[in-house]
C-alpha cells in the first residue's frame, strides 16, 4: 500500500478554492494556502511519514517542475489527442475536449474534467491511483524521450505512452484526472504550492536539504543519514534550532547531484544596490553572458572523474564534451600539482572565445558549440564556427574540496582556494573578474557607481555582488537578516530608464490555453501571445505602398503587466481579423521557431518595450531585444512612428559595439555617468567640483535623491573634469581611426607628447638579482639583513603562509649615532588599505579637499626623513583591497594617501607636498621637481592601462591650468611584492641611494615623466619627440613651438627610481654628489 493520489487532490483543490476567495482583505490576512498546507499535513502526517510511503513520489506528484531530469515530450496537443484515444472518446465528446483551444475556454486539464464528469469513471475499494503509481509511469514515458537524463533513460521501457497513460486515466475520478493533466505537463497553475513552508512541513530539514543537495533524491538521502533519521519531522522551534546546529555538522552533499544556488535580490539602483549592502565588504564580480555550469569531479571514477549539471540540474556532460579537456588541464587532473585528492565541486560560466580578436564573443554563439542531447537547436542559419572559436571556462567559485565543505566557508576564503586549484590558461579557463569594496568608506556608494558605469560602457552583462565575509548557504549561520548569504544582481536592465528601449508594433495575436489560468484576473481573455513586427518598407509608406512587416518576437504573459494584457485584448477587439482573411498588410515570419498568428490588427499597436541588450533569436538572422518587456502601450501613435526592421539592426549595432578607442569610452562614461546619477561630477570645473550642493543629473527613472540620502563621494573621480576642459573637447570631436591602436599617443592636436623609452623594458629574470634586504647595509647603519624575494619569487598575495619576519633586527644592536626613532621589535602590524584611507576621509565635509595637515613635525633632526613618508602615494581601484599597506606613527602617511587619481597627481603640486619633499629629497625640491608613487598589485592591474590613465589626467590638469598640476614631475609604478618585505615605511635607510637601486632591479614597473615649463632650458629627455600643442601659422612659428613644446615621457627604465635616495650615508648626512 502507498500514498493515495486523492488525498493530494484534496490539498491542490483546498489550495485552488483558498486562490479563488483570496481577493479580500481578511483572506489576504489568513494566507489561505498556508492554512490549507497546515491542514493537510495535519490530517495525513501518519500516511506521509508511513514506511511503506514513497517520499520521492509524493514529492515528484506535488512538484512535477522540479524533476527536471524527466521530460515527457507531450505538450497540450499531443496529450489531448492521447487522452482522446484512451478514453475511447466518440466525435461529440472529442470536439468537447478540445475546445481547450478556443479562447475563452478553459484548460485542458478543466476540458478533461468536464468530459470524464459526463461518464465518472468507478473505482473499486483498494484500487484507487496511488502517487508511486503515478511516479512509476512518469519514469517510464521520461525514459523514451531523449531529452531525458541520461540516468533516467537507462531504464528505458518499451510500453508505449498510450498504454501507461490509459491505466492512470481509467482509474481516476473526473477531477483527480484534471489534475493528473496538470502535472503531466508540469504546471498546476494558477495553484502555485507554498514551496518553502511545504517541504517543512514535510520535515523541517528539508528545505534546508534541498538547498544543499537539489534532487529530492539526495535530499532525502541525506534525511536517512544518520544523525539526522533520529530527528523528529515537526520539532518545536526551540528543538529545531538546536536539532539544525547538529545536522549542519553531519551533512556532506555527495558529488553527482547538483548543489542549489543561493537566493538573490535586483538591484533598482544604485543607491538601492548601496542600501542593500548596508556596509558590508562585497565582492563585485561580473556578470558573464554564458551558461552556467555546476562542475562535479569524483576522482575515484577512473573513466568519467568529471560531471557538469546544467542551472535547471540536468547532466550534461555529454553535450559539452567539448570542454571536458579544459577542465582536464585547468584543473590539472592526473599531474602531481593536482590539487584534488577526492572530490571537488566547482562553479563556472561556459563562454565562447575568440583568439583572433582575444574576447568573448556573443551569447548566440554558444548555440553553434552546444547541443541538447546531441541536437544542436536553432542553428539553422548560424554560420559554422570557426576554428579560432571554441569553448572556454569561467570559474567563479568552489562549494566542496575533497572532505573541505567549502559551503560553509566566507566567499573571500573560497575566492583564495579557487585561485589555487584552478590554473588560468588564456582562452581556455580563468577566473571571474573580481573587485572587492569595502561599503562601510564614505566614497563606496561613487566607487560602485563608476565601477557599474565602466561595467555598461565595456557592454558587460552587469554585476552579482557577494558578501566577502558571509558563507554559500545562510543555513550555516543562525541569527542572520534576510539579506544575509544573498546575491545581489545589478544589471541595467533592472533599473528603470537604463535599459534597451525601442518603439515597435504589436501586430498580432493568437491564444495558447496553458496561460489561461495564469490570466484568470483577465476579462475577456482573447489572446496571450502577441506578435512583435517592424516596418520593411518604412520609407515608401508615404507614397501609399502597402506596409510590410516583418515579425521579430512573440512575447506573452512574462513580458508585460496584468494591465497592459488586459488594454491589448480590450481594444484588440476594435482591430482584429482572422488572419485567413486579412489584407491589410504584408507579413513574413523573421524564423521558423515562431508560433503564428491567428489574428492580426488592422491598425497595429505602438508599445515602448525594454529589453536586456540584443540578440540573435535561436534560427533568426537579426537581432531582436532580449528579454523583451513592454513599458507602455502608445495608443496616440501609428505604426509609422515606430523603429524600421533597418533602425532595430543599427540600434542592436550600437549597443553592442565597444568603444574604439578611450576617447569613445570617455564619451559613453560621462553619458552612462549621467544617467547612472553620477554626472554631476564629471561635468564640475574645479571650482565646483566640491560643492556638496551640486546635484546630478536627471534620469527616467527616478528623481535625483537629496544630497543628504546619498553617500556623498569625499573626492572627485579622475573623470571629473573630462567634459570641462579644452583639451578633452578637441578629442571628442575628433573621428577615431579604423584602427584604434594605429594611432600613435601623441597624435592628437594640442596634447602633450608621450615618448615611451624602450631602451631597458622590464624583463623577467629567471633569478632575483636582489640576493639580499632592500634595506641595504649602511657603513654607520649596523642593522643585520635578511634575505628577502622578488615579485616573481614572493609567494601568493592571497596565501594563506605566514608573513615573512620583519627584515629589521633588534635596534638595539644599531649605532648610537643613528637618529630617530628607533624601529620596532618583531614583525610589522598590517592594515588594510581601507584603514588608513577611512581616517582621513571621516575628518573632511562631504566634497572638500583634503586638509593639509601640519607638516613642520615631521622633520628630524639629524638626519633626513624616509621619501615613503613624503612623497604621495596612490593605489589604482583594480588593486584596492589585494594588499595591505604597513602601518606608521607617522600621521602624515595617513594623509599622503589620495583616493582618487585625479586627487593624487593635483597634490603633487600642494605647497604641503613641496615642503614635506625637503626632509626627504631636498636637492628634487630646490629644483622644483616633484615625486609620486603608484602601488599596484601586478595581478589585478593592467600597468599600461594605469599609465595611460595618468597621461590623461596630466594633459587634462594642464589645460586647466598652471596651479592644477606640478610643472615637472616624476610618477614611478611599483609591484605591491615590496610589501612582502615586512618594511616600516619611516626608515631612514629609504633615504639611501643604494636601497632604491634594489628596489628598482626587483619591484619598479616603470615611470611616468613630464615638463610642462616649456622654454629652451626646459627639463628634457632623449629621444623625445615634439608635436605641436595648436597648428602653426608658420616656420618660425613651428620652430619655437618645438622649443617649448611640454612633453610627457614613459620610461621603462628601472635606473629612474633611484632618484628617490639622495643620500650615501645617512649619519652623518652625506648627499649623491652627482644628481
Amino acid at each position: 500500500m502507498g500514498f493515495k493520489y486523492a488525498h493530494l487532490c484534496d490539498l491542490l483543490d483546498n489550495l485552488d478554492n483558498g486562490r479563488a476567495s483570496s481577493g479580500s482583505t481578511a483572506a489576504l490576512k489568513a494566507k489561505p494556502d498556508i492554512q490549507a498546507v497546515a491542514q493537510w499535513f495535519t490530517r495525513h502526517e501518519r500516511a506521509v511519514h508511513d514506511p511503506k510511503t514513497d517520499r520521492v513520489a509524493l514529492l515528484s506528484c506535488m512538484f512535477p517542475e522540479k524533476r527536471t531530469d524527466r521530460v515527457y515530450w507531450l505538450g497540450a496537443n499531443l496529450l489531448s489527442r492521447v487522452i482522446g484515444r484512451c478514453l475511447g472518446l466518440g466525435t461529440s465528446r472529442l470536439e468537447e475536449l478540445n475546445r481547450w483551444q478556443s479562447a475563452g475556454n478553459a484548460d485542458l486539464g478543466k476540458c478533461v474534467e468536464i468530459v470524464m464528469s459526463q461518464a465518472e469513471n468507478y473505482v473499486s475499494p483498494g484500487q484507487e491511483l496511488l502517487v508511486e503509481e503515478i511516479d512509476r509511469a512518469m519514469e517510464a514515458i521520461a525514459s523514451r524521450c531523449r531529452f531525458s537524463n541520461p540516468q533516467v533513460r537507462r531504464n528505458r521501457s518499451a510500453v508505449d505512452c498510450d498504454s501507461i497513460l490509459s491505466s492512470l486515466y481509467r482509474r481516476s475520478s473526473s477531477r483527480d484526472a484534471k489534475w493528473l493533466t496538470r502535472m503531466i505537463l508540469k504546471s498546476y497553475a494558477p495553484i502555485v504550492f507554498p514551496e518553502k513552508y511545504t517541504l517543512k512541513k514535510f520535515h523541517f530539514l528539508l528545505p534546508h536539504l534541498f538547498l544543499l543537495q537539489n534532487s529530492f533524491d539526495g535530499a532525502l538521502e541525506m534525511l536517512a543519514s544518520e544523525p539526522i533519521n533520529h530527528f523528529p519531522p515537526n520539532p518545536d522551534p526551540q528543538s529545531a534550532k538546536s536539532l539544525s546546529s547538529i545536522a549542519m555538522q553531519h551533512l556532506r552533499p555527495r558529488v553527482g547531484i547538483k548543489v542549489g544556488r543561493p537566493g538573490y535580490y535586483k538591484a533598482r539602483s544604485i543607491k538601492h544596490c548601496h542600501q542593500m549592502v548596508n556596509g558590508r565588504r562585497m565582492s563585485i564580480e561580473r556578470k558573464y553572458d554564458g551558461e552556467y555550469c555546476q562542475i562535479h569531479v569524483d576522482m575515484s571514477n577512473k573513466f568519467a572523474p568529471i560531471q557538469i549539471f546544467s542551472k535547471s540540474g540536468k547532466d550534461s556532460t555529454a553535450d559539452r564534451d567539448k570542454v571536458l579537456p579544459v577542465i582536464e588541464e585547468a584543473l590539472g587532473l592526473g599531474s602531481s600539482d593536482c590539487k584534488i585528492s577526492g572530490r571537488c565541486i566547482l562553479e563556472g560560466e561556459l563562454l565562447v572565445w575568440n583568439d583572433e580578436d582575444a574576447e568573448i564573443m556573443d551569447f548566440n554563439k554558444l548555440r553553434r558549440l552546444l547541443s541538447r542531447s546531441g541536437v544542436l537547436l536553432g542553428v539553422e542559419n548560424d554560420s559554422p564556427p570557426q576554428p579560432f572559436e571554441h569553448l572556454m571556462i569561467m570559474f567563479f567559485d568552489i562549494l566542496i574540496l575533497d572532505e573541505d565543505i567549502c559551503l560553509s566557508k566566507p566567499h573571500r576564503e573560497r575566492r583564495l582556494l579557487l585561485q589555487k586549484v584552478v590554473r588560468r590558461i588564456p582562452g581556455r579557463s580563468d577566473l571571474a573578474h573580481q573587485e572587492v569594496l569595502d561599503f562601510s568608506r564614505d566614497d563606496s556608494y561613487h566607487r560602485l557607481g563608476r565601477s557599474f558605469e565602466k561595467a555598461i560602457t565595456h557592454r558587460w552583462e552587469g554585476y552579482v555582488l557577494k558578501a566577502s565575509d558571509e558563507p554559500y548557504f545562510p543555513i550555516y549561520s543562525t541569527g542572520v537578516d534576510q539579506m544575509f548569504g544573498r546575491w545581489i544582481k545589478l544589471k541595467k536592465d533592472y533599473i528603470p530608464g537604463l535599459g534597451d528601449t525601442v518603439d515597435l508594433a504589436i501586430i498580432g495575436a493568437n491564444y495558447n490555453s496553458r496561460d489561461v489560468q495564469s490570466l484568470s484576473q483577465i476579462r475577456k481573455l482573447k489572446w496571450t501571445h502577441f506578435f512583435v513586427g517592424c516596418l520593411l518598407n518604412k520609407e515608401e509608406l508615404q507614397d501609399g505602398s502597402l506596409p510590410h512587416f516583418r515579425v521579430v518576437d512573440v512575447i506573452g504573459r512574462h513580458s508585460m503587466s496584468l494591465q497592459n494584457m488586459q488594454l491589448l485584448n480590450q481594444f484588440g477587439e476594435f482591430y482584429e481579423c482572422s488572419s485567413d482573411s486579412f489584407e491589410g498588410f504584408a507579413v513574413e515570419y523573421g524564423h521558423n521557431g515562431l508560433s503564428k498568428a491567428t489574428t492580426w490588427f488592422k491598425q497595429p499597436f505602438v508599445v515602448e518595450m525594454l529589453g536586456s541588450g540584443f540578440e540573435k533569436p535561436p534560427g533568426g538572422r537579426y537581432f531582436s531585444l532580449r528579454f523583451p518587456r513592454i513599458l507602455k502601450v502608445h495608443l496616440d501613435r501609428t505604426m509609422e512612428d515606430t523603429a524600421s526592421f533597418r533602425g532595430l539592426q543599427i540600434l542592436a549595432e550600437d549597443a553592442r559595439a565597444l568603444p574604439l578607442d578611450e576617447v569613445e569610452e570617455l564619451k559613453h562614461r560621462v553619458e552612462w555617468s549621467k544617467r547612472l546619477g553620477l554626472g554631476s561630477e564629471l561635468t564640475q570645473s574645479t571650482e565646483t567640483a566640491s560643492d556638496p550642493e551640486a546635484t546630478c543629473s536627471d534620469t527616467d527613472s527616478e528623481p535625483p535623491s537629496p544630497v543628504s540620502q546619498i553617500p556623498f563621494a569625499p573626492t572627485a573621480s579622475e573623470d571629473s573634469y573630462m567634459e570641462a576642459c579644452p583639451l578633452m573637447d578637441c578629442f571628442l570631436d575628433e573621428k577615431p581611426t579604423k584602427n584604434p591602436l594605429s594611432q600613435p599617443l601623441d597624435s592628437h592636436p594640442r596634447a602633450p607628447s608621450i615618448y615611451t623609452d624602450v631602451d631597458a623594458l622590464p624583463i623577467e629574470p629567471e633569478k632575483s638579482v636582489c640576493e639580499s634586504s632592500v634595506l641595504v647595509n649602511n657603513i654607520n647603519l649596523a642593522f643585520n639583513q635578511n634575505p628577502t624575494q622578488s615579485d616573481e619569487q614572493r609567494p601568493s598575495l592571497h596565501s594563506d603562509k605566514p608573513a615573512p619576519t620583519n627584515l629589521l633586527q633588534d635596534p638595539a644592536k644599531a649605532k648610537s649615532t643613528v637618529a630617530g626613532p628607533p624601529s620596532p621589535t618583531g614583525s610589522t602590524r598590517l592594515s588594510p588599505v581601507r584603514k588608513i584611507l577611512s581616517k582621513d576621509s571621516q575628518q573632511r565635509q562631504p566634497g572638500s579637499s583634503r586638509i593639509e595637515s601640519s607638516l613642520p613635525s615631521l622633520k628630524r633632526k639629524g638626519s633626513p626623513q624616509s621619501p615613503l613618508t613624503t612623497i604621495p602615494l596612490w593605489t589604482p581601484e583594480t588593486s584596492f583591497g589585494s594588499f595591505t599597506l604597513p602601518e606608521t606613527d607617522q600621521t602624515h602617511y595617513q594623509d599622503i594617501n589620495s583616493n582618487s587619481l585625479q586627487e593624487f597627481v593635483q597634490r603633487l603640486s600642494s605647497n604641503a607636498t613641496a615642503f614635506a619633499l625637503q626632509q626627504s629629497n631636498p636637492h628634487a625640491a630646490l629644483q622644483g621637481t616633484k615625486y609620486g608613487i603608484v602601488l599596484f598589485d601586478p595581478k589585478m592591474t593592467a600597468l599600461g592601462e594605469e599609465m595611460r590613465r595618468v597621461v590623461t589626467v596630466l594633459s587634462t590638469l594642464a589645460h586647466i591650468g598652471k596651479d592644477s598640476v606640478a610643472l615637472v614631475g616624476k610618477i614611478f609604478f611599483l609591484g605591491s611584492g615590496m610589501l612582502t618585505l615586512d618594511i616600516r615605511p619611516d626608515d631612514c635607510r629609504f633615504c639611501l641611494r643604494e636601497t632604491w637601486e634594489k628596489i628598482g632591479s626587483d619591484h619598479y614597473y616603470g615611470c611616468v615623466r613630464w615638463d610642462l615649463r616649456g622654454g629652451p632650458g626646459a627639463y628634457t629627455a632623449d629621444k623625445v619627440k615634439y608635436t605641436s600643442i595648436s597648428k602653426p601659422t608658420s616656420a618660425a612659428d613651428q620652430c619655437s613651438q618645438a622649443l617649448t613644446k611640454p612633453w610627457v615621457n614613459i620610461s621603462f627604465n628601472d635606473s629612474e627610481i633611484a632618484v628617490l635616495g639622495e643620500y650615501t650615508s645617512i649619519e652623518p648626512p652625506t648627499h649623491v654628489e652627482d644628481l
